[in-house]
């Protein structure tokens, strides 16, 4: 496990050396807004949810939706952000042993964009079929399975190519303003961590503690498509493929299985020199290898509807 890490924090040190670059953003491209500070309020809806294909079972935790705010601070390296649960399915008691953890940091600058991501759920309906959104009444039907937790830590990072016209930030968190369109080739590295408990589900007759690692390379291309006055659409996928192994007490497997992970972003902004009004979604689609006979691709997903208004102390 030491050595995984101590590789992704190599690949990442030397993205982040690109980042140091000193060449000057040019300001027909992209604005900066010169605020302080950025206060936001927004609504959400969370979807987690993983699929065995050995045993072709797909595993729901439930959707999550509620509402939020948020702060964002020029000195901060991320934003901070607050949200209330209001979900609720149906009548169905087991809804309420559900346990989630979902969190989400980003850090973007001129030539590095940055995500890390931390969740936990705990409490899986289960689904015979490769169904990976089920809603309403259908969901209350499905066997309830209190036993499973399932841990994930991901860091993503890449190097944005065309980071003096193009700027990432403006695309997905409005923090600055895209002008002209403009798009980038992005290239990173990444690091994924997976660990699911059960006392027997997964693995029939037996208690299971499963755990895998991978690191890897990804490509990719973002564009910022600016029209009408104020409008901005962004959009940003991503391919990925990496080294995958399984976690053991005794130590890591030295069997090495190569799997491709796909993350897509993309938002709509309705931007103003005060108000931002935005719809951003984020989609990842991870696969894991967990020795040689089980496959485990995680499916994550966040919608946020946004309204973003900034703050300065002293405006010039």
């Amino acid at each position: 496990m030491r050595t995984f890490i101590s590789l992704a924090n190599c690949l990442l040190m030397v993205l982040m050396l690109f980042a140091l670059r000193t060449t000057a953003q040019n300001p027909n491209y992209v604005k900066k807004y010169g605020n302080l500070l950025s206060l936001k309020s927004f609504i959400y809806n969370d979807e987690f949810a993983f699929h065995n294909s050995s045993s072709g079972l797909s595993y729901i935790p439930a959707l999550h939706s509620g509402v939020g705010v948020g702060v964002w601070c020029k000195y901060f390296p991320f934003d901070v952000c607050y949200r209330q649960e209001l979900s609720q399915i149906g009548n169905n008691a087991n809804y309420k042993r559900i346990k989630s953890t979902d969190m989400q940091l980003r850090g973007y600058n001129r030539f590095f964009a940055g995500d890390i991501y931390i969740q936990e759920y705990t409490g899986f309906y289960e689904s015979i079929k490769n169904r990976y959104r089920i809603k309403g009444s259908i969901l209350e039907d499905l066997p309830y399975n209190p036993d499973i937790k399932v841990s994930q830590f991901d860091m993503v990072g890449k190097y944005i190519f065309n980071n003096e016209e193009f700027s990432y930030k403006a695309g997905f968190t409005a923090g600055e303003r895209q002008l002209v369109s403009q798009g980038s080739a992005t290239v990173g590295a990444a690091l994924y961590y997976l660990r699911i408990r059960s006392d027997s589900l997964l693995l029939k007759e037996q208690s299971c503690d499963l755990r895998s690692c991978n690191i890897g390379v990804n490509g990719g291309y973002a564009y910022n498509y600016i029209f009408g006055k104020h409008s901005t659409l962004f959009a940003s996928g991503m391919i990925g493929l990496n080294a995958s192994t399984s976690i053991f007490k005794e130590g890591i497997s030295d069997k090495i299985h190569l799997s491709p992970v796909f993350h897509f972003k993309g938002a709509y902004w309705l931007n103003y020199d005060k108000w931002s009004f935005g719809i951003t979604a984020t989609y990842n689609i991870i696969h894991h290898s967990l020795g040689d006979t089980m496959t485990i691709y995680v499916h994550t997903r966040r919608t946020e509807v946004v309204v973003m208004r900034r703050i300065w102390v002293k405006k010039n």
